[in-house]
């Protein structure tokens, strides 16, 4: 994983906007500080994913429209953001620590299936560019060996499972979103319906592993050292929606016709961990931990949960959860303050905590009001009473109120100027 130096750090007393809506000059903002704050694999790939269904949604496996495979004519202009992130991932590279397949792994990480949330943003590079090369290797050879990687090389539970950690086999739900997702995308693009194949069976057997009788999903199990038997909101989430991404890459492959019960449990999986979790909200926000009632109100993983109830209507799989989702995400607007960061955030460096930024809670917020604009442009189906007005609320501007969030850091940077592994 990597750390971006900062110029500078900021210790700042900021007010809350007061708004069910944000405003798109302040969904600017957040969508900056996205950008300015992601630093580890895993903040970086889900910055790339939010960036695709916000700023490029064609590219988008949520895309209404066919995206894959990708276009021919695909050009590195048309998707300047996204090459962005690429050149910095291939330029943090390791040219060393060869895999057992003769190759490096994407980007050094303690966490086996995070820097494979870049592999998406990698091969989209790779078509953009004419498979052009950084620091001597091309984007089609890191991708390839990124994939043998985490076929070949990364731990496995008894069961087959691919262990989110590189030293020894364990679980985090995390995984669902950062390995799945990849595998999928790899093999639509390359029609090699074994790949789509074992993307399910990863979630399968994930769900296997960290389901509770209750639907929901524990956070980690399985191996030693950091341990997480809890349902963790942001756990739940990265599930949910990393499956949806897998069962919209089916459903645009050429096998969907052959694969229509594995999109079947997909779907059945996704619903069921939203069924068990939304009884849980409390003004619309889910807790850190789900269950637990004196665990804090975190608008980082509710923010996720958002966007994807909102994400299974916009893919007509059902309208069950537009009410919750329009609820959540207007309890978390009322979160971001006026420079742009969500607060009451669980630290994503320890999830036990709350924390006073996150990188990915700032993608989930772009996520959300990605699928809101699309949802409500397909013409708000589900909406409660009809979907007259804004279902969000009627303002939809930002409003000041004297709140103060208290003495918290806030990240200023120059944009990425330097990785350093740690």
């Amino acid at each position: 994983m990597g750390r971006t130096t900062p110029l500078a750090l900021l210790l700042a007393v900021t007010p809350l906007v007061h708004a069910t809506h944000l405003s798109d000059s302040l969904l600017n903002r957040v969508y900056n500080v996205m950008n300015q704050v992601s630093v580890h694999s895993w903040e970086n790939g889900t910055k790339a994913e939010a960036i695709l269904e916000a700023t490029y949604p064609s590219l988008s496996v949520f895309s209404p429209t066919d995206p894959v495979p990708l276009p021919s004519g695909l050009s590195s202009g048309q998707v300047g953001q996204i090459i962005d992130v690429a050149q910095t991932t291939m330029s943090n590279r390791p040219a060393t620590n060869l895999s057992a397949h003769g190759g490096s792994r994407l980007l050094n990480d303690g966490a086996a299936g995070d820097p494979a949330s870049l592999g998406i943003t990698i091969m989209i590079a790779s078509t953009a560019t004419g498979n052009a090369q950084v620091n001597g290797v091309s984007y089609g050879d890191a991708v390839n060996t990124e994939l043998n990687y985490i076929l070949y090389d990364v731990p496995r539970t008894t069961a087959g499972a691919i262990s989110h950690r590189a030293d020894q086999a364990q679980l985090w739900s995390d995984s669902v979103y950062m390995v799945p997702p990849f595998l999928a995308y790899y093999g639509a693009v390359n029609n090699n319906q074994t790949l789509i194949q074992i993307a399910y069976q990863q979630c399968s057997l994930y769900r296997n592993a960290l389901r509770q009788s209750n639907g929901l999903w524990y956070h980690i199990v399985d191996g030693t050292g950091t341990s997480d038997p809890n349902p963790w909101a942001t756990g739940n989430a990265w599930a949910a929606a990393g499956m949806l991404r897998v069962w919209a890459t089916i459903r645009w492959s050429d096998y969907a016709s052959q694969m229509s019960s594995q999109m079947n449990d997909l779907q059945g999986w996704i619903t069921e961990i939203f069924d068990a979790a939304q009884g849980y909200t409390s003004d619309g926000l889910l807790r850190n931990y789900i269950t637990d009632s004196s665990s804090f109100e975190d608008t980082s993983g509710t923010a996720l949960f958002a966007a994807t109830g909102l994400r299974l209507s916009t893919l007509n799989i059902t309208n069950n959860y537009v009410n919750t989702s329009l609820n959540m995400l207007s309890a978390l607007s009322t979160h971001v303050n006026s420079t742009g960061y969500l607060t009451q955030v669980v630290n994503p460096n320890d999830f036990t905590k709350q924390g006073d930024h996150s990188p990915e809670g700032q993608s989930f917020v772009v996520m959300a009001y990605a699928a809101y604009k699309e949802w409500d442009a397909l013409g708000r189906a589900g909406a409660p009473g009809g979907g007259g007005g804004d279902p969000l609320g009627q303002s939809s501007g930002a409003r000041m109120r004297v709140v103060s969030v208290g003495m918290g850091l806030v990240l200023a940077f120059a944009g990425i100027i330097g990785w350093v592994t740690i």
